[in-house]
């Protein structure tokens, strides 16, 4: 392995480190010390800023009328619906339960892409949509009540995932034409917009005087760790490297999101979750396995 590959590796690994860390972060600070709309409000509106600070001298304008539909639609399946269903997911169900679900996101995606892009379907990626629909529904359902999760949280938890999927096949035609950072720093500014009537109360009532070290560290490992330095990471990381090795990479956040919850925070796993875990990534290596070229005008 050369040097570049070596830092690709290792750009990626922090990256599903970091994002795999996050579910149990959010759930040290939500809801006991802030509900999870305003912490996502505090998020949205920090890392907002950030980014528009990055971008100064930028130079690089959107087109309106061509694509401001389709900026603004990012804008509020990226971040404004996105991230408050995962927050407030997040802290209604286990650290476990949402990053097995998250995985669902590559077949979203798939399903996206037939429905908007226009891509071809193939028997055995139909199968593999719906078997990790299936895993998924496995988790969901815990008849018991036993563990921490919560279907109502879990359900969440799918609508993030689902919103971030077609953000993702939305925002695919405007990197084409914009920088990176362009794109980036208008999706969090509508979202951010988008996000003020639900998180604007939670932000206001939230008792900052009772927020320990801890709650702070946290708050600033999700502002800057994972939002702004992933952000990067993942440039970084799609530039020295190819998307199929970035994609592999983003099975690892469960790994390492179960291991930090059972680890740090006592949650415990139970069948479901090894079943509903087995079938999802089952139906993920169907669909991305046979992967049909996209036509010429998507």
């Amino acid at each position: 392995m050369n040097n570049q590959g070596f830092q690709a590796h290792a750009a990626l690994f922090l990256v599903a480190t970091l994002y795999g860390i996050n579910y149990s972060i959010v759930k040290l600070v939500t809801p006991e010390y802030i509900l999870p709309f305003g912490f996502i409000g505090i998020r949205i509106f920090l890392g907002t800023l950030i980014f528009w600070l990055l971008a100064i001298g930028n130079g690089d304008g959107i087109k309106w009328r061509q694509d401001g539909w389709r900026l603004i639609l990012c804008g509020i399946t990226g971040v404004g619906i996105n991230m408050l269903l995962f927050f407030k997911g997040i802290s209604l169900t286990s650290a476990t339960n949402g990053s097995l679900i998250m995985t669902l996101i590559p077949l979203f995606v798939f399903a996206f892409s037939i429905l908007i892009l226009k891509e071809k379907i193939v028997a055995l990626r139909l199968v593999g949509l719906i078997i990790g629909l299936l895993g998924a529904a496995a988790i969901i359902w815990q008849p018991t009540h036993s563990l921490s999760g919560n279907p109502i949280g879990d359900l969440m938890i799918v609508g993030n995932a689902l919103s971030y999927s077609l953000y993702l096949v939305l925002v695919r035609p405007l990197m084409d034409h914009y920088k990176l950072l362009t794109v980036t720093k208008w999706v969090f500014l509508i979202g951010l917009i988008f996000s003020i009537p639900f998180s604007l109360k939670e932000v206001l009532i939230a008792d900052y005087g009772s927020f320990t070290s801890t709650v702070w560290w946290s708050i600033l490992f999700v502002v800057i760790g994972v939002t702004v330095v992933v952000y990067f990471l993942n440039i970084y990381a799609m530039k020295k490297s190819s998307p199929t090795l970035v994609a592999a990479y983003a099975y690892l956040q469960p790994v390492v999101a179960i291991l930090t919850a059972s680890l740090f925070f006592d949650e415990q796993l139970a069948i479901t979750h090894f079943v509903g875990g087995a079938l999802i990534f089952t139906g993920i290596y169907m669909v991305s396995r046979f992967r049909p070229k996209l036509t010429k005008d998507a």
